[in-house]
């Protein structure tokens, strides 16, 4: 029994020192998802208005010809898909639920004949990418909370140069869509060209807009900030999604530890009280046997 109470005493420590881990970790992702999730909400009225200022343009200015906003070369049998996880585990559902969400993109183009070229931002979509039925062009670590504007232009330039010169007919994007802390939904876009936006209510299409310049040039000039603001504010939800559910489990985690702990201190009890109650035996059987 003393064996055996030594063994569980061993097991005790090394849970409370996983819980300590587990709470460490806990805090840093709700201090990560405090400055983030400030950060998306923040984003959203611009996208939101630029998106509102996009669909008023494209109501008044009617047939418009713009590279973004039409397939260069809808023959190709080729997509290109930028693929957001994170870098590190430890965090629930997240990556699987984005990498299921990927290798179903990745069937479906298959089944149709295309092939799919993958830049992936996260070390996880990096390995997903290397077992996937696809090719790896590029990949980055993943996008925190300090990425900008100028760090995503990278990115934006290798989208945008591969679609202009016609050697994808597509461009997507996979990322997790931020709901609250416990909830996120892996999202799929399509970037080039711009998916259609929605129409205008019917007061707002007929309003009479004057503009300067025209619609046809103010379009031109607001689509390649449309798609980077897409960009962007997908980066940011996803990083927040991240933390959030990172939070979640590190919280579920050092709950087990708390049950685990609580569950070996109760078996450590009677461990030891069986090795006190053997012991008597041992002494009251001794002490009879002298007496015989």
């Amino acid at each position: 029994m003393a064996k055996g109470g030594k063994e569980i005493r061993r097991r005790i420590r090394s849970v409370k020192s996983t819980q300590q881990i587990t709470k460490a970790m806990k805090m840093m992702a709700a201090a990560r998802l405090r400055r983030s999730e400030g950060r998306t909400a923040a984003s959203r009225p611009y996208t939101d208005t630029l998106q509102a200022v996009m669909r008023d343009l494209t109501a008044v200015a009617g047939e418009i010809e713009h590279p973004y906003l039409s397939h260069l070369a809808p023959d190709v049998p080729r997509v290109l898909l930028l693929f957001l996880t994170s870098d590190k585990g430890l965090c629930g559902a997240f990556n699987t639920n984005l990498i299921k969400r990927a290798q179903a993109f990745v069937n479906e183009q298959t089944k149709a004949g295309r092939s799919v070229e993958m830049i992936c931002a996260g070390r996880k979509g990096k390995s997903f990418a290397a077992k996937a039925d696809a090719e790896l062009l590029t990949a980055y670590p993943s996008f925190t909370d300090k990425t900008t504007y100028a760090d995503l232009r990278k990115v934006s330039d290798l989208l945008t140069e591969a679609y202009l010169n016609k050697r994808v007919s597509e461009v997507y994007l996979i990322y997790a869509r931020y709901v609250n802390v416990v909830r996120s939904i892996p999202t799929l876009v399509r970037l080039l060209p711009i998916e259609q936006l929605p129409e205008a209510a019917a007061d707002e299409a007929e309003r009479d807009y004057m503009l300067e310049p025209n619609p046809p040039e103010l379009l031109a000039l607001l689509l390649p900030r449309y798609f980077q603001t897409i960009l962007f504010q997908a980066a940011i939800e996803n990083f927040t999604s991240e933390n959030g559910s990172r939070m979640v489990a590190m919280e579920n985690a050092t709950k087990a530890a708390e049950e685990m702990i609580d569950y070996l201190t109760l078996q450590y009890n009677k461990a030891r009280q069986a090795g006190i109650t053997l012991e008597l035996l041992d002494i009251v059987g001794g002490a009879e046997a002298l007496k015989g």
